[in-house]
């Protein structure tokens, strides 16, 4: 519950994890914003800038160095670069990126954020991952890497929202009292970076063209084994895993690591778009593929996100 007052005008849809990492509510928060802008809506993600470095309030640029704005917010403005009515603020504080995001806006996407005080979202939304939503061993840190006691989590938000491979709504314990509406992941595969990344993505590999490679995977993440299954569900079956700090940045360390597992082992290595963005200049041994990943909203959670534009 975080006590932010809104900017007059707007409206919030708040989008939390139920975990410290890998629940996904990022990719929730910017599909949020991309289905409000299909409508013709202003949203703005208000991103948190973690491990960035910022002085100010500021609209983030597909441009901006990850080390300035944070690499989840950086991921959120390439996702959305293209759309004109969708953008990304961040900021010291999270009032001010709200106050920035909110003078142009009609609905902010508050990344980060499972419910707001002293007025409630007006739509609040818990992404949490379809295989272990309430965490590895259901527990809050140290033992575990739940944010807060279930019956809270639950109890904070509107809906839940797990995001998941499957075709089907999967079952989420404890949450009975809560709608449950999917996000389904959509990939194809993963495109391989360029030699000159500026230049956009290379040819796509498809996983069933990556199932018969030898694969690593590059991770700054505080749980690369979420990765993994998901490859592994795709028929990828990683040779290697090096890991980053959570976040990045990744350092020359990380670098000799990756070369020496490389070392005439591994075809390619993997990445989310997230770690991806810390391995930009690295070199690594072998060619980086950068998985693609989009969602799929389940149709009651795309009308009740529309629901949430202020009327004409």
């Amino acid at each position: 519950m975080r006590r932010v007052p809104w900017p007059p005008g707007v409206r919030v849809i708040a989008v939390g994890g139920a975990t410290l990492g890998g629940s996904g509510k990022t990719p929730l928060a910017i599909a949020c914003a991309l289905e409000l802008a299909s409508g013709g809506v202003r949203a703005t993600v208000v991103g948190h800038g973690y491990r960035g470095r910022l002085d100010r309030a500021r609209f983030v640029s597909p441009l901006d160095p990850v080390c300035l704005v944070g690499d989840e917010a950086l991921l959120a403005a390439r996702a959305l670069d293209g759309c004109p009515r969708a953008r990304v603020v961040v900021a010291p504080t999270r009032l001010a990126a709200m106050s920035l995001a909110a003078r142009d806006s009609d609905v902010l996407v508050l990344d980060g954020v499972s419910q707001t005080q002293p007025i409630r979202a007006t739509l609040a939304l818990l992404a949490v991952d379809d295989d272990e939503p309430w965490g590895h061993a259901r527990a809050l840190p140290p033992c575990g890497d739940l944010r807060a006691p279930i019956s809270t989590l639950v109890a904070a938000c509107d809906a839940v929202v797990p995001l998941t491979d499957r075709t089907s709504c999967p079952r989420i314990e404890h949450a009975q009292t809560r709608q449950v509406w999917p996000a389904w992941v959509e990939s194809r595969g993963a495109w391989l970076r360029p030699a000159q990344p500026a230049h956009g993505n290379g040819p796509l590999l498809s996983w069933e063209e990556l199932a018969v490679l030898r694969v690593g995977v590059v991770a700054a993440l505080a749980r690369p084994e979420r990765v993994v299954r998901r490859l592994v569900r795709r028929g990828v079956r990683p040779c290697a895993i090096v890991r980053g700090p959570d976040h990045g940045p990744f350092g020359r360390e990380f670098a000799r690591a990756c070369r020496t597992a490389a070392g005439g082992r591994i075809d390619v290595w993997v990445a989310t778009e997230k770690c991806a963005l810390h391995a930009a200049d690295a070199v690594l041994g072998a060619p980086l593929a950068v998985m693609e990943h989009g969602l799929a909203l389940h149709p009651e959670l795309r009308a009740s996100v529309r629901q949430v534009a202020p009327l004409p």
